[in-house]
């Protein structure tokens, strides 16, 4: 059985048309009550209204402009709606801002002190984003109330409601943790600067910074933010987790693998990292294959979705087991549940070679690795932010004959404390500049006397 979420439209005569544009832009299963098409002739105006919003609403919309501020009746309305309110205990009452002089002119102060969405223009922009913006709200007062504290005082919405709110909802987290990046809790980002950023791209321009709080921490309790970290004032990257990270930045990793790839031949043996670059370079690499641009690759790999990237292309070749065009080669290790990446930690391998270093030491070394790399080292080289990455890393330098930094720009925001490879050493770096061209010009006079070679993709 299907249940529909109704709305109360109170507006003067004067925004019917905008009550129906705006419904155009409504999931069908949010159901807005309209007095012309709801009422049936006959019927006590006031009585059939009033039982509207006290039996059969989950919320009422209050179209605020110039003539209903003044409107005896939509008075009259916002006042049952309030009584509702008191009795259900919960937000019932959610004004929509046409006219901006409205809602300086209103005088309740029930009314006054709530947060309003604004809708300034008559534009099919300006009033799908208030129906997105509207269906975002309702999907977070449902959230409080509904699931938070376990009561039933809210009729049941549709799952195409939910739906809904919940992708916007990861629509938004998705920003949030991309605006968030760079930032580590040695160089937090402030929330009021997160809030203007957001509002710099048209993202919640009506919440204020006190509602902002909140929402951050609901956000992270609903599992949207996972991997930030938030005090209350400041938010950072903790945990760069392999879910979102690998949707981050996408347009510079591609470019970035690309041009790493038209560094391989065929009959070499690489070293690949584990990361989110280094994945996207295994899925070019498989493509690479798929139209027959090398022979007899070897590949060594700490990273699951890497080798499942580069035997994706098993079935479609025929690869048989022992073959002349791919072998992929796993290392030995513990695999991290976020980053799905083999890691040499632990007593396990305190004293020994790591799994990484032990295959390529069998496999007679590398002729290229591709590496990632967390961020920069102070100015004198890249970093990670764990121990166990730097062995791994530095093994893999050191059995390779030439080494390839891969990462997107935005790495060179970030500040880590843990160098495993300087400036000092041939190594090269591919990167791109779209979005960065400031910090790579930065990087560039950065290692401009140094052994390091730039490269951009």
């Amino acid at each position: 059985m299907i249940y529909t979420m109704k709305l109360f439209m109170s507006h003067s005569s004067k925004q019917k048309l905008f009550v129906k544009e705006l419904r155009k832009y409504l999931p069908e299963s949010l159901k807005l009550w309209i007095d012309e098409k709801e009422i049936a002739v006959g019927n006590n105006l006031s009585h059939t209204i009033k039982n509207a919003i006290n039996e059969e609403a989950d919320f009422l919309i209050i179209v605020l402009d110039n003539h209903s501020v003044t409107s005896d009746w939509v008075a009259r309305e916002i006042e049952w709606g309030l009584l509702r309110e008191i009795e259900i205990g919960r937000p019932f009452l959610l004004p929509i801002v046409l006219e901006p002089e409205a809602w300086s002119q209103l005088t309740n102060s029930n009314i006054k002190n709530r947060k309003y969405l604004k809708c300034y223009e008559f534009t099919d922009t300006e009033i799908q984003a208030t129906a997105t913006n509207l269906i975002f709200d309702l999907f977070l007062l449902i959230s409080d109330h509904y699931f938070d504290n376990g009561k039933n005082n809210v009729q049941k919405t549709t799952l195409s409601i939910i739906d809904k709110a919940d992708s916007l909802t990861e629509e938004l987290a998705e920003k949030i943790r991309l605006l968030v990046y760079p930032f580590r809790q040695q160089t937090p980002l402030e929330l009021i600067r997160l809030l203007e950023m957001l509002k710099e791209q048209d993202q919640l321009n009506d919440i204020a910074l006190f509602d902002f709080y909140p929402f951050i921490e609901k956000l992270q309790k609903q599992g949207h933010l996972t991997g930030l970290v938030s005090d209350g004032e400041y938010i950072w990257v903790k945990q760069e987790h392999h879910a979102w990270k690998t949707a981050i930045h996408i347009e510079n990793k591609e470019k970035i693998a690309k041009k790493a790839c038209s560094f391989i031949s065929s009959g070499d043996v690489i070293a690949l990292d584990s990361g989110s670059t280094t994945l996207e370079i295994a899925k070019q690499i498989a493509k690479g294959l798929k139209m027959n641009m090398w022979e007899d690759l070897t590949v060594i790999t700490n990273s699951i979705p890497a080798a499942q990237a580069l035997l994706s292309i098993s079935s479609i070749l025929e690869l048989k087991d022992k073959n002349g065009i791919l072998n992929v080669y796993m290392t030995e290790g513990r695999i991290r549940p976020n980053s799905l990446a083999v890691v040499n930690d632990g007593a396990a391998f305190k004293d020994v070679l790591s799994g990484f270093e032990e295959m390529l030491v069998r496999l007679g070394g590398a002729d290229i690795c591709l590496i990632g790399a967390n961020g920069l080292y102070q100015n004198s080289g890249f970093a990670v932010h764990n121990d166990y990455e730097i062995k791994t890393k530095q093994a893999i330098i050191k059995q390779s004959k030439r080494t390839f930094i891969v990462c997107d720009p935005s790495k060179f925001n970030i500040k880590e404390e843990r160098k495993f490879v300087g400036f000092d050493e041939e190594i090269s770096v591919i990167t791109t500049s779209k979005g960065y061209v400031k910090e790579v010009n930065e990087f560039e006079q950065m290692i401009a006397s140094t052994l390091t070679k730039l490269i951009i993709a």
